[in-house]
C-alpha cells in the first residue's frame, strides 16, 4: 500500500508546524480506557498521549483517530519510528491525542463470530456499526474534557467512518481530516481476494508486504522501506 509507505514523511510535513527543542524535551503522558459501546457488552480500547500536567484542552487542541479496515489504529497512530509515533508528534505540539479501537480490532471486544471460521458468518463490522463505536469514543472524550466539540483524523476506511459521523454529528465536530480515502476504483480493493466475504479477513505478513509494494518499479522495492520500518 503505497499510502502507507509515504505515511511518515506525510505526518512530518502536515499542517503541525516543526518541532522545537522544548516540543522535543516534553514529557508525554499515556493513558488508557475501555469505554463503553452503546451496544451492551461491547468495550472500546482508547489510549490517550497529551502533554504532562496539562488537563485543560481547547477543543481544537483534542483530536480522536480511527484506523482503516485491516489494523487497529495503534499499530499506524502509536508505532514508533526512529523513535517518534505520529500520536507522540501531534501530542508534542500540546494536543490531547486519542485513538480508538473499533470492535474486533486489538483490545476491544471480539465479536462472538471471531472464534469460528470466518466462513461461518457475514461481515460483522460495517461502516454502520464502526460510526456507533467512534460516537462512544467521541462522547467520552467530551464528557472526560468538559467541551463540545473535537478533531477528528480517519485513515483509509477510517475517512468514511469519520466523514458518516461527522454528517450525523457536525455539532461535535471542530475539524474534520480524512487521510488516504477511498475513492473511484475501476479494479478491485487490494484486500479483495474474491468469493463471499466471511466474518472477518486473516492477513499474513507476506499479504502486508505485498499490499505496500502494488505499483512499486521492481528496480525500486529493496530500496524504498527504510530498513527496520517494516519490521517494525
Amino acid at each position: 500500500m503505497k499510502a502507507m509507505i509515504r505515511w511518515w514523511g506525510a505526518v512530518l510535513s502536515c499542517v503541525l508546524l516543526p518541532l522545537g527543542a522544548n516540543a522535543m524535551d516534553a514529557k508525554i503522558v499515556m493513558e488508557e480506557f475501555m469505554v463503553s459501546a452503546v451496544d451492551p457488552g461491547i468495550s472500546l480500547y482508547v489510549r490517550n498521549k497529551h502533554p504532562e500536567g496539562v488537563s485543560k484542552f481547547a477543543p481544537a487542541k483534542i483530536l480522536l483517530y480511527v484506523h482503516g479496515a485491516t489494523y487497529p489504529a495503534e499499530t499506524a497512530f502509536d508505532l514508533r519510528l526512529n523513535g517518534l509515533s505520529w500520536m507522540e508528534y501531534i501530542a508534542r505540539r500540546g494536543y490531547d491525542v486519542y485513538l480508538v479501537d473499533v470492535r474486533g480490532y486489538g483490545k476491544s471486544t471480539r465479536p462472538p463470530e471471531m472464534d469460528k471460521p470466518a466462513r461461518e458468518s457475514a461481515p460483522i463490522v460495517r461502516t454502520e456499526t464502526a460510526v456507533k463505536d467512534v460516537g462512544a469514543a467521541v462522547d467520552f472524550i467530551r464528557k472526560r474534557r468538559g467541551v463540545d466539540k473535537i478533531n477528528l483524523l480517519g485513515w483509509s476506511w477510517g475517512t468514511t467512518i469519520m466523514g458518516w459521523y461527522t454528517t450525523q454529528n457536525n455539532d461535535k465536530v471542530n475539524k474534520l481530516v480524512l487521510y488516504a480515502p477511498g475513492w473511484l476504483r475501476d479494479k478491485p480493493s487490494l484486500t479483495d481476494k474474491g468469493g463471499t466475504l466471511g466474518a472477518y479477513r486473516t492477513v499474513t505478513k507476506a499479504d502486508a508486504r505485498a499490499r505496500w509494494l502494488t505499483g512499486v518499479p521492481e528496480d525500486k522495492k529493496a530500496t524504498l522501506i527504510p530498513a527496520g520500518w517494516y519490521e517494525a
